[in-house]
């Protein structure tokens, strides 16, 4: 049989409840305290008391020679009642009753009391007759005929007070348990208002009102200011994703376009009218080239959603960066032999890194350099560093530059420094270094870039040191 999970506590009613349980435990401690100092001080009189009377009977027995009849009748004058502390008194002699308080036979029989050890090292015994509470002792005397005292003190007061105390202290925390939840909710309440306006400010945020952040001013108190910078930093990681996914949708569906319109239209052309096999074959070509550029364009997208898939394992390897290189000039030779392109390979290192992801990096940016740089300029790939510090793979050209304004974009998904250009595939569709860095950052490194007009582009990779 299952029963139904006990629906937890809110903040509110735990904050209220620890207060109330806070302030219970001050309040019973301070109770603890009072209680016990004041049987302390009850216990303090009722000694000092019972000493004194020690005390006074043993001068009494002294003025009397030690006959014990000095305490006899001493007793009994005591007996009228006008006593400040009621006592009933039983004089011993040599163990025997030799005199006592009328009637102390029936409250208080001498089996009843401790032994005597001395005045100094007081034995109490409490004793209870019906609704009499008393403190029985015994006192020894000194004097020839080994005279001892027994006292029962009256403390039934005492008791009774003591007694009206601990009901006092419970009927008061019966009443202070509702009175602090009460007031513990309301602090609480006090407490989270702050949430509240929080949270009402976050129900308000929609994916068409990213732009909305939580207030800074009036300031929050410490423990939300915290909360608030991150929940702000939050929504402006949201608001750029929305962003750039939305301009990459409308990136993607530019890219789609053209080469989708471009193939209908030469479709329809050949369509409208019988034409010659040299027609036929230039548009079966066109529609091959925009055919191939859209699996060229998907095979790139398809290749940074596993790159950038937090799940992707890298096959990490010791590899020559030279190697690597001069594999990727090789592939990249017969696209620069038309323009005199020179391709130079500067300094070695040896790396850990995916081998086929580090040629696709590299190969990426090669392959801007060779398209941007001018007929007969010289491309240099410079490798510095090693294992231990870092290894760089800098790929430079002589090319036209990028503007100031391009750079901080240059990385993004179809971004192209030249939105106006036409879309052959031989001018890239804007997702090359988009690629790079998500393999750079997959390794753990980063991607960089330095450019002016008329003085070349600069992109190096920058590798992190390994440990050893």
């Amino acid at each position: 049989m299952r029963f139904p999970s006990l629906r937890p506590l809110s903040i509110s009613g735990r904050l209220a409840l620890l207060y109330t349980l806070g302030a219970l435990l001050a309040v019973g401690l301070f109770a603890l305290l009072a209680n016990w100092k004041l049987e302390a001080n009850f216990a303090s009189a009722h000694r000092d008391f019972l000493q004194a009377k020690a005390a006074e009977f043993q001068d009494d027995l002294n003025e009397g020679g030690g006959t014990p009849n000095v305490l006899i009748n001493e007793i009994l004058k005591e007996t009228d009642g006008a006593r400040l502390r009621a006592y009933e008194a039983r004089v011993m002699v040599a163990g025997q009753q030799a005199g006592k308080t009328p009637g102390m036979d029936v409250l208080l029989p001498a089996a009843m009391f401790p032994a005597a050890h001395g005045a100094q090292t007081l034995t109490l015994l409490p004793y209870q007759t019906n609704n009499t509470y008393w403190l029985l002792t015994s006192l020894p005397l000194q004097g020839p005929q080994n005279v001892a005292l027994q006292i029962g003190l009256d403390i039934t007061r005492d008791e009774a007070l003591l007694t009206d105390f601990h009901r006092a202290l419970a009927v008061f925390f019966l009443l202070m348990v509702p009175l602090l939840l009460g007031a513990g909710r309301l602090a609480a309440a006090h407490a989270l208002a702050p949430v509240t306006r929080i949270a009402k400010v976050a129900q308000s945020i929609t994916p068409a009102q990213l732009s909305r952040r939580i207030p800074q001013n009036p300031p929050w108190p410490r423990e939300l200011t915290g909360l608030v910078q991150v929940f702000n930093q939050m929504l402006d990681n949201l608001d750029s994703s929305f962003e750039r996914l939305s301009r990459f949708s409308a990136d993607i569906a530019h890219e789609l376009r053209t080469p989708l319109s471009n193939l209908n239209g030469s479709l329809e052309v050949c369509l409208t009218r019988p034409r010659g096999e040299a027609e036929y074959r230039a548009a079966i070509a066109s529609a091959l080239e925009d055919g191939q550029r859209l699996t060229g364009l998907i095979e790139n997208l398809l290749f940074l959603a596993r790159v950038e898939n937090p799940s992707h394992a890298l096959r990490h390897e010791r590899c020559e960066a030279s190697e690597i290189c001069a594999w990727v000039a090789a592939q990249y030779e017969a696209q620069a032999r038309p323009k005199g392109l020179r391709i130079r390979i500067e300094g070695a290192a040896t790396l850990y890194a995916d081998t086929l992801l580090l040629r696709q990096a590299v190969g990426n940016v090669l392959a801007n350099a060779v398209r941007h740089a001018p007929p007969g300029s010289e491309i240099v790939l410079a490798i510095s560093g090693g294992p231990a510090s870092g290894v760089e793979i800098a790929v430079s050209d002589q090319g036209p530059g990028i503007a100031p304004e391009h750079l901080p974009r240059l990385f993004d998904r179809f971004y192209q420094t030249d939105p106006a250009r036409g879309h052959k595939a031989a001018q890239g569709s804007g997702l090359g270094l988009s690629i790079v860095r998500s393999i750079m950052e997959l390794h753990g490194g980063r991607a960089a870039v330095e450019s002016a007009p008329a003085q070349g582009t600069r992109v190096t990779l920058r590798f992190p040191p390994i440990e050893a």
